[in-house]
């Protein structure tokens, strides 16, 4: 045994030395306290990345210095012991590098001894070993009972095949010996106490004395070998039972766990023999109980075989077989593949979540090459995506979805059923996927859909589009999708696909700006040809929700209200959809009616605070008047103007010229004069003249501007023509005494009016210094002035006809 051993070493001081800086040159990894991932007997496991491919992969750490040369190991391991351990770590190492199994851990890099005198190497990715889970007991709550039936499975089709076509005894199957990976997959390890199948016994017999790192486990060593120093095949079948035993149990132990610290080996064999009546046992689930009690049977000779285990009641159950049965899925024909996948959908609820993410789905994500299963394979895939975070889809599903998203045309022509399938899933994708990956993968795919020849595909692509509209920009709202649905809706013949594009068109109606839906919307809305009622009662419910939120009230009014009107009708509707109509008419004319009389009494109210305008001197001259005859509202003055009756508190010649005895403005200098008009000239007659004044002659007012300095050409506003005063009219000639008929009535006036000669004229009202005309700017309008001529609109120059004369009008 000694030649066996010496050999191993050098086996592995030979590989180490072959391979020495390898991995640390080709290997990304931090060997940190932090960066600890699990343990495996003395092994450190730490995360590692192959730097060439970006293969993940694990680091496996043994320190020689830090553990020999620390703690109590310094004192109590001889330098035998170091020898002993160096040797079993590299027989691990030495025989897992010659061994290839599903059920047995890879190797990817061999031993390797650093400068810093630890021993590495590098397996495929490992999450922990059995042990640590078991461990953790809110790790230990989350193992459901049908990963540990496959994960025994897993086991014991591992160690058949040891036993079989490998020659080897196990000989140290214990928790820390089993690694878990990502999907859950049960790998053995810790081969560091493996022996060739042989009749002569063990090299090495269990001695209590030793460290236990120095020996297989004994609780969990088989009676021929704690008794008898015996290794044979059927012993990896009690430590197989014992390993069931301690899955279920709280921390991982074995059911042999009492005698394991003790060198009484008669307390062992009567534990052994009390072992079929132990709580360990008959507490196991099911039909276990009984198949663990044949694996723990004293004599191997009588124990359960590995083949009769993995046949045994404990895995007969519909969802063990459908694991087994989906693992060996890819090498089915194609007829038996697509059944087995239109079938799976009804089995998926009843699998736990964790199995469902660690064991389905990597086997259904290694079918997506298959593009003939394809519509069938992305629903099963669809259901366990929607169990998974973020983190979990990005990592585990979407780097084997991503080729299926850029072979967008190619799905597109040949398999239009698994776009159907994707695009009835976009919400889902939508919320799983990081928004960039999301809009350069399989928006392009649903951008395609809506323009497919596929009435299923376009109607799938209409349905759910308003659902991811959100999670694009508004220029590609405008500019890709509103298109597409544009054109749909156009140019489909089939009455179900525009119906939906006019409901699709709704669902985006809130992310589109009020300018888009007035140019683009509203007049693809108003060619429509089609009466179909189904058509116009979605084109209605549009109408509705736009003159409501994005239209204002004259839009609507004249934009929407008079289509509806037309609409309603129509005799194709039925009662049902009249009464419909209705209803939305009657908001729409509601909306109308209530926000224009808002705005009119708005209106009203900024009327009455701003107030009539009146110049300054007009309001002095209202003032005078007030006091003359007695008036002092608007009302009043109207009923003394056209009253008969005239008040006693005024004169007859007040009443008639209310502005006669008003005292000149100190701002204005005006000169005015009444002429008659020239000779010849044909005078109307006044109608609304007393009779007894037709014999008054006629006069004409000449008004001179150019003494008015406080004038401006320019003015922004009424403002700056406070100090003009338009002429009075000139008494009745009815109401004035026959030696007042007379232009020289300046004492009574009062406005600094001197007779000047009367020249030969039309009796027209002009300013006595005539000037050219000028632009003027009257508020935001630039007016040209010119000069006043009243003979078209006040035939001779009437002095009765200038009381509502404007020299702006």
């Amino acid at each position: 045994m000694e030649t066996y051993i010496n050999k191993l070493r050098g086996l592995a001081t030979a590989a180490a030395v072959a391979v020495q800086g390898k991995i640390e040159g080709g290997y990304s990894f931090t060997l940190s306290p932090a960066a600890i991932r699990g343990y495996s007997g003395l092994w450190t496991l730490y995360n590692a990345t192959k730097k060439s491919s970006n293969q993940q992969a694990t680091l496996w750490v043994f320190d020689k210095r830090q553990f020999f040369e620390t703690g109590l190991n310094r004192q109590l391991l001889t330098a035998q012991n170091k020898q002993q351990i160096s040797t079993m770590l590299a027989n691990q190492v030495s025989q897992l590098s010659r061994l290839r199994h599903p059920a047995i851990l890879q190797i990817i890099e061999p031993l390797e001894e650093t400068r810093n005198e630890q021993l590495i190497f590098v397996t495929e990715r490992i999450e922990y070993s059995l042990n640590d889970l078991l461990a953790d007991p809110q790790q230990a709550r989350e193992l459901d009972e049908l990963e540990i039936q496959e994960g025994l499975m897993q086991v014991a089709k591992g160690l058949q095949f040891l036993h079989s076509t490998a020659k080897l005894v196990h000989g140290n199957l214990e928790p820390s010996s089993i690694l878990i990976n990502a999907k859950s997959e049960w790998k053995i390890g810790g081969f560091g106490f493996a022996t060739p199948i042989q009749t002569s016994r063990a090299a090495q017999q269990l001695e209590y004395h030793m460290p236990k790192y120095t020996q297989p486990a004994a609780d969990f060593a088989a009676p021929e070998y704690v008794l008898d120093s015996r290794m044979v095949p059927a012993s990896d079948v009690f430590a197989l039972g014992c390993l069931a035993a301690a899955a279920h149990s709280p921390g991982g132990q074995s059911p042999m766990h009492a005698a394991a610290s003790s060198n009484d080996l008669g307390a062992y064999r009567r534990l052994l023999a009390q072992l079929p009546k132990s709580s360990a046992i008959s507490s196991l689930p099911g039909s276990l109980s009984a198949v663990v009690k044949q694996m723990l049977e004293p004599s191997y000779e009588q124990r359960m075989t590995l083949a009769q285990f993995q046949s045994s009641a404990y895995f007969d159950n519909v969802l063990s077989a459908t694991l087994r049965y989906l693992a060996a899925l890819i090498e089915q024909p194609g007829d038996q593949k697509i059944a087995f996948l239109r079938g799976l959908p009804q089995m998926l609820p009843k699998f736990p979540v964790r199995v469902l993410k660690r064991q389905v789905l990597p086997h259904l994500l290694k079918l997506l090459s298959d593009r003939n299963a394809l519509r069938f394979l992305l629903p099963n895939i669809f259901h366990i995506v929607d169990k998974l975070n973020q983190a979990e889809f990005v990592s585990l599903a979407l780097p084997e979805l991503k080729p299926i998203f850029a072979a967008n045309e190619q799905i597109q022509q040949q398999q239009p059923q698994a776009v159907v399938v994707i695009v009835s899933k976009l919400e889902l994708l939508k919320g799983k996927m990081p928004t960039q990956d999301f809009q350069s993968m399989v928006m392009p795919m649903c951008y395609a859909a809506l323009t497919s020849t596929v009435p299923q595909v376009q109607d799938s692509a209409l349905q759910h589009a308003p659902a991811v509209a959100k999670s694009v920009s508004s220029s590609e709202l405008r500019e890709q999708l509103l298109p597409r649905l544009q054109h749909v809706y156009a140019k489909s013949s089939i009455l179900s696909i525009k119906i939906r594009a006019i409901k699709c068109l709704h669902g985006i109606l809130g992310l589109l700006d009020k300018q888009t839906i007035i140019s683009k919307v509203m007049p693809l809305l108003k060619r429509t040809k089609s009466r179909d009622p189904a058509v116009v009662m979605a084109i209605l419910d549009m109408y509705e929700e736009i003159g409501l939120s994005f239209l204002d009230r004259k839009q609507v009014a004249m934009e929407i209200l008079p289509i509806l009107w037309t609409q309603i009708i129509d005799d194709r509707l039925r009662l049902p959809q009249f009464e419909r109509f209705s209803q939305v008419i009657a908001k729409l004319q509601s909306r109308v009616e209530t926000e224009h009389r808002r705005h009119l009494e708005q209106v009203q109210r900024m009327d009455e605070q701003a107030g009539r305008f009146v110049p300054p001197i007009m309001e002095h001259a209202e003032s005078t008047f007030a006091q003359q005859t007695g008036s002092t509202t608007d009302d009043d003055l109207f009923a003394s103007l056209v009253n008969k009756n005239v008040p006693t508190n005024g004169s007859a010649a007040a009443m008639q010229n209310p502005l006669a005895n008003l005292a000149p403005a100190s701002n204005l200098d005006l000169e005015w004069e009444w002429d008659a008009p020239a000779p010849g000239m044909q005078s109307r007659p006044d109608t609304n003249a007393h009779p007894k004044s037709t014999a008054a002659r006629r006069v004409s007012v000449e008004v001179d501007f150019a003494s008015n300095d406080g004038m401006s050409d320019t003015a922004d506003d009424f403002g700056s023509f406070a100090s003009f005063l338009p002429p009075p009219p000139p008494p009745s000639s009815s109401s004035l005494p026959a030696s007042s008929k007379s232009v020289a009535a300046k004492p009574a006036l009062q406005l600094n009016m001197a007779p000047k000669p009367v020249p030969q004229n039309n009796g027209s009202l002009k300013p006595r210094s005539y000037q050219p005309p000028k632009t003027t700017k009257f508020g935001a309008t630039k007016v040209a002035t010119s000069p006043l001529n009243l003979s078209q609109k006040h035939a001779g120059g009437k002095a009765a006809d200038l009381g509502d004369f404007d020299p702006f009008a």
